[in-house]
């Protein structure tokens, strides 16, 4: 990639301006963020820096937020650029970690930059795809401490649907990192997007259009008692049926239909399966094949969940979420994408990164469960899903449709149809103890008091106290302004308005009094008014005030007015600047964990003891794991009993699931380490983090001995997706504890045994 040479064409892809901008800047040397809505071409970018800078002879690393993208695109280059040239690292799966080009989750950047730095030596640029996830709650942190600890010589890609502070973030890089970052943003889709909202009464129409039909027919219902009976619904219930209906009249198929309930994606294409048939034999019989040939030799046949898909899909219908089997959901993906899967209701997982265009996009409702309540959707979360709505040089429209309900209908609750008014990337980082200990480990305490300054969170923090102290220094000013040239006894003791804010002082206190006067045991309380009364009478008899004009007092009230409402500023911004508490907060939380750690002995005066350099290595439940291994827990335990163990840590229960009756190692031990961890945390930072939970410890120990998957779950109430997903974040973690242990040869080797029992048929990752 020569610097100044202008590319206008990419595999025959004629480029548009806002990838040419950006593939300008990235042969500048400058490090680049594409802010652009879902589907018009940001990866393109990526993967024309990747082959260039393969062609160069250079590294590149390619992060993404989920594996499942991670796999996609480790597919993909491999075909492009020939599988000995492309690696894939994802905590569960590794394949040529020493490759060129490295696909990986940010997770293992992250651990990478902490753990192994020299591992990324000759990397040129590292690309963040969908950098937004840097506001996410529970995994944003990981984005922030990438981009911290990326070296400087080291430039940045980011990918992200569109979002209003892309140049804040910007700036943001550019202040911590020392180089240029331009800010490439792309506003229009390639295939625009038409948003209704669907009611079986009124049709599809806008969100305004069915307020005012709403109002209307409220109306009429209310003058008429023939019309609706007070106990029933005024409306007749629209549903997904009449809504797909109603698309297929309209030839707007193929659609992907968002539902945020696993449970009503399976039902809601059952029930449609049962109505309707879009293929035609020959497709019906492509089908059938293609799902056999990709179960054969899994013995999952037998299972409900396979034979109720393969129902499904032979009728043009499917269903996706993160409760399926793997290779069913890859299975509907691969016949999604061939066309052939005319609706498929999914999960906004589905939402995340791959990229299947389709027709029309709908929406089951607004409202979606965050793991505590019902909420809801943002408007980033509403364009991250609405945005596959429209396939390039297909269509000349995506049509977008959320389905309603007029008997719950809340306007107030509809996402903006705006792509402007996305909400802002907000920081959410937090010190995690494997953070404190690596800076430990490789930072002096300057160091560490710099880099804990270094935060999207202090860059955002510092922004606004400064624009709260630019605004009250302007409020100091209109003030000094408003009462400069004002009589000096404004609103003082000779000022006839003075005595006129006692006199309605002291007209209030003789209400409260007499409205006292009728409540019993108040004898106290009318003591303090009466007393307070005196005192304002006191005050009025004291009292010797100028002799004003009307116009003067009329003058002056305005001046205290207008005084009054820079006063009101004031106390916002005060507010505001309290709110944001210290700007030390992050080194009082590191100096809070460090002061944890040295009592549970990781760390003594700022050098890390043998249990702080175990979990360096560790970033799942790091204090838990650590003393497990200290305790001696994965020396003891037989492979089955360890593979049974780890499933259990870290593993976060969903709605309805219980501990398992009976789990098959010594529980108790573990609750009691977990215990005294959890006393400690409590103590020192006022919360605990340790998450235990023995639901599919049984399940993990029959898998471990050998057991069929299917037989395994016979009788479970566990998704099978839910267990896969399980076993192989316990695949992650145990690949931690080994590295943590590498020194110690025989535990070493028995991690890696229990790790190939577990990591086995549908477990099993093939790349």
């Amino acid at each position: 990639m020569q610097q100044g040479e202008r590319q206008s064409e990419y595999r025959g892809f004629k480029l548009d301006p806002f990838q040419m901008e950006a593939i300008r800047h990235l042969q500048e040397r400058r490090s680049v963020l594409v802010s652009a809505p879902t589907g018009v071409g940001k990866t393109l970018v990526a993967d024309y820096l990747i082959e260039q800078m393969f062609n160069q002879g250079r590294r590149v690393i390619y992060t993404a937020p989920i594996k499942a993208l991670s796999n996609q695109k480790f597919k993909e280059f491999k075909r492009l650029l020939g599988p000995g040239n492309v690696g894939i690292i994802t905590g569960d799966v590794v394949v040529n970690s020493t490759s060129q080009i490295l696909i990986m989750t940010t997770e293992i950047f992250r651990n990478m930059l902490h753990l192994s730095p020299e591992a990324l030596d000759g990397v040129s640029h590292v690309i963040f795809d969908e950098i937004h996830y840097l506001s996410d709650e529970d995994r944003g942190t990981v984005w922030e401490e990438s981009i911290i600890f990326a070296p400087e010589s080291m430039r940045l890609l980011g990918l992200s649907a569109t979002i209003p502070n892309a140049d804040e973030l910007a700036f943001w890089i550019q202040d911590i990192k020392g180089h240029e970052v331009a800010v490439v943003r792309h506003f229009k889709r390639v295939v625009p997007l038409r948003h209704f909202v669907y009611d079986r009464t009124r049709g599809a129409c806008t969100l305004a259009e069915l307020k005012e039909f709403k109002a209307k027919r409220d109306k009429e219902i209310e003058e008429s008692d023939e019309l609706w009976e007070p106990e029933g619904p005024k409306y007749a219930a629209t549903t997904h049926i009449d809504l797909v209906d109603y698309l297929s009249k309209q030839r707007k198929l193929p659609c992907l239909y968002f539902v945020f309930s696993r449970r009503q994606c399976e039902e809601k294409a059952e029930e449609l399966g049962k109505l309707v048939n879009y293929l035609t034999p020959g497709e019906r019989n492509q089908v059938l094949t293609f799902f056999d040939d990709r179960i054969e030799g899994m013995n999952i046949d037998s299972m409900p969940s396979v034979k109720r898909m393969r129902k499904t899909l032979e009728r043009g219908i499917a269903y996706h979420h993160a409760g399926l089997l793997p290779v069913l959901k890859e299975i509907v993906e691969d016949l999604f994408e061939r066309k052939i899967i005319r609706v498929l209701y999914a999960t906004e997982t589905f939402a995340v990164g791959i990229n299947f265009p389709v027709r029309t996009v709908c929406f089951d409702s607004v409202r979606k469960f965050n793991g505590v309540d019902f909420r809801p959707m943002t408007a980033q979360e509403y364009f991250q899903m609405a945005g596959r709505a429209g396939r390039r040089g297909i269509d000349a429209e995506g049509y977008v449709y959320i389905l309603t309900d007029l008997n719950y209908f809340r306007p107030e609750e509809y996402p903006s149809t705006d792509e402007r008014t996305v909400e802002p990337l907000v920081s959410r980082f937090t010190v995690s103890y494997n953070t404190v200990v690596n800076l430990v480990a490789t930072r002096s305490a300057d160091e560490i008091h710099k880099v804990l300054k270094q935060n999207f969170a202090s860059y955002q923090t510092n922004a606004e106290r400064h624009e709260i102290e630019t605004g009250l220094a302007t409020a100091r000013e209109l003030e000094s302004e408003i009462v400069g040239g004002a009589c000096e006894q404004l609103n003082r003791a000779g000022c006839p308005l003075y005595a006129s804010g006692l006199n309605a002082r002291a007209a209030d206190l003789r209400l409260q009094l007499k409205r006292t006067a009728r409540r019993r045991r108040s004898k106290d309380k009318r003591a303090d008014i009466r007393s307070q009364l005196e005192a304002v009478r006191a005050e009025l008899g004291s009292l010797d005030s100028r002799k004003c004009t009307t116009a003067q007092k009329r003058a002056c009230r305005k001046l205290l007015a207008r005084r009054g409402v820079i006063v009101g500023r004031m106390q916002s911004l005060y507010e505001r600047m309290r709110r944001l508490g210290s700007e030390e907060r992050f080194v009082h939380e590191f100096r809070r964990k460090q002061a944890l750690l040295e009592r549970l002995g990781y760390m003594k005066d700022g050098v890390l003891l043998p249990r702080g350099e175990i979990a360096r290595e560790l970033h799942t439940q790091e204090l838990l794991v650590t003393e497990l291994i200290f305790s001696g827990v994965f020396h003891e335990f037989t492979e089955d009993q360890i593979a049974s163990l780890a499933v259990c840590i870290d593993y976060e229960p969903r709605r309805g699931e219980f501990p398992a009756k009976s789990v098959p190692f010594d529980v108790d031990r573990i609750r009691e380490i977990a215990a005294q961890v959890e006393m400690v945390e409590e103590s020192y930072v006022g919360a605990s983090a340790v998450r235990f939970f023995t639901g599919l410890a049984p399940l993990a120990y029959q898998w471990s001995q050998g057991a069929e998957f299917a037989e395994m779950l016979r009788g479970s109430t566990y998704a099978e997706g839910d267990v896969v997903s399980a076993f192989r974040r316990s695949i992650d973690l145990l690949r931690q504890v080994r590295a943590a242990c590498k020194a110690d040869a025989a535990l070493a080797d028995k991690i890696s045994d229990v790790m190939r029992r577990i990591d086995r048929d549908v477990v099993e990752v093939v790349l």
